[in-house]
């Protein structure tokens, strides 16, 4: 039995006493609590897999009562993240029965695991223990498990890159405020869980094809390591998240009939009256609802209109007017006396970042780097 306690160890530990104090403060947080509890159980999910390298690099499964300790928590880790992910994005999200369909491979390999921990507990000899679980085919299962996880990972994971998707193109087509929350740290997660199941699959490969299970356990303790840093990097991105409030997007509509050609064009000069004359785009936080309302048409067919006239979407086309507004501040002189930021929020713009981002994006430069080229 090995006793000591190693470098490999501590760190170990020290992540997943992380984890876990994360989550409490997860769970305990004013902010955003219905998304959070999910993340936290990932996180402690995490804290719990970790435990079984720990159990093993400490000599721990050698003994009596570790030695099949009922620890299958794999598949509950992408579930819970991907319900994190939903959760944010989705404001009337509310778990039922329905999402209980998702930890079934859960609940059939750990009750499996119990099955076999309350099987074997009651022999003494490690030489029994082993003859026993073979009659329950534990080996195959648990390599088939493992090869399951990956596959698991990987559906959750383009299940959730997909609703994060259709979000961020929901946010494009109905919302102009470039400050509400597009969510893109969320693609980290999906990166450092990718590069997890990468990496867990090239340590099956390596002990399925050069037996590195029965002498070296190197691979395994560097995927531990990295599921030691997910852990730190999930609690602490996630809990410095501010309380987002999404409750203002709005489904997006289907028109009823194809649009005439007649409807289209009135629809176009309406809107074109409405940015160009009217000039709804100043309105900060202006959205297709409130802009659809005005004109007296139905969000959808704006949507069309604004897609298939402008060959924009939404947000591009409001940012597109507000860009253009500023460049027109900039040119006159009774503005000489305001700041690059004051003219961008006279435009139209409520975020000094927001607007730095879109203005490099749309014009390939910074806006003092496009004053300066102005007064050359």
């Amino acid at each position: 039995m090995q006793n000591l306690f190693s470098l490999f160890d501590l760190l170990l530990l020290i992540g997943m006493t992380q984890g876990l104090i994360t989550s409490v403060l997860l769970i305990r947080s004013k902010k955003n609590q219905r998304s959070n509890k999910y993340l936290a159980l990932a996180i402690i999910s995490f804290c719990l897999l970790s435990s079984k390298m720990l159990l093993n690099t400490l000599g721990l499964t050698q003994t009596h009562y570790f030695r099949y300790f009922p620890l299958g928590i794999e598949y509950a880790i992408a579930p819970f993240l991907y319900f994190y992910v939903v959760s944010l994005i989705t404001p009337d999200f509310k778990f039922n029965k329905k999402h209980l369909f998702h930890f079934v491979p859960f609940l059939l390999f750990q009750s499996y695991a119990f099955f076999i921990y309350f099987n074997v507990i009651g022999l003494e000899s490690f030489a029994g223990q082993d003859m026993l679980v073979q009659n329950y085919w534990y080996q195959p299962i648990k390599k088939w498990e493992d090869y399951l996880v990956i596959i698991s990972i990987g559906a959750y994971l383009g299940l959730g890159f997909y609703k994060l998707k259709l979000y961020r193109q929901k946010l494009k087509d109905t919302i102009s405020d470039n400050t509400f929350p597009s969510f893109g740290w969320l693609k980290n997660i999906f990166i450092l869980t990718s590069i997890l199941g990468l990496i867990i699959l090239v340590n099956l490969l390596l002990d399925t094809f050069f037996d590195l299970k029965n002498n070296y356990y190197f691979h395994w303790q560097a995927q531990y390591l990295y599921m030691a840093f997910i852990i730190y990097y999930l609690g602490f991105v996630g809990y410095q998240q501010p309380d987002f409030d999404i409750q203002d997007i709005d489904k997006s509509q289907k028109p009823n009939k194809q649009i005439t050609d007649e409807k289209f064009t009135s629809i176009k000069v309406k809107l074109s009256k409405a940015l160009e004359q009217d000039k709804v785009f100043l309105n900060p936080t202006l959205n297709a609802k409130d802009l659809a309302k005005k004109l007296s048409i139905s969000q959808a067919n704006l949507s069309v209109v604004v897609n298939q006239a402008f060959n924009k979407n939404f947000r591009d086309l409001i940012n597109h007017y507000r860009l253009e507004e500023f460049k027109t501040k900039l040119k006159q002189t009774d503005n000489s006396h305001l700041s690059i930021l004051s003219m961008a929020l006279e435009s139209g713009f409520n975020s000094e970042a927001s607007f730095y981002r879109i203005f490099k994006k749309q014009t390939g430069m910074s806006p003092k780097e496009y004053v300066r080229n102005l007064v050359l």
